[in-house]
């Protein structure tokens, strides 16, 4: 029961830094997202995801 306390519900327990690089990539995406250019369009989703993926699984 104390690793679920502990962890969260999928394993992870968010820090500061970790929320922050979330709320980032949630900027990047709804700035980016109504762009006319392709590029910039998904060029920024991936990147969001990309970011937010190693912010909260590598461990950095």
């Amino acid at each position: 029961m104390f690793f679920l306390a502990s962890a969260g519900p999928f394993g992870i327990s968010p820090t500061t830094d970790q929320l922050i690089i979330i709320n980032l990539s949630a900027i990047l995406v709804g700035v980016t997202f109504n762009s006319p250019k392709k590029v910039i369009k998904w060029g920024g989703l991936v990147i969001a995801v990309v970011t937010a993926t190693c912010g909260l699984w590598c461990g950095h």
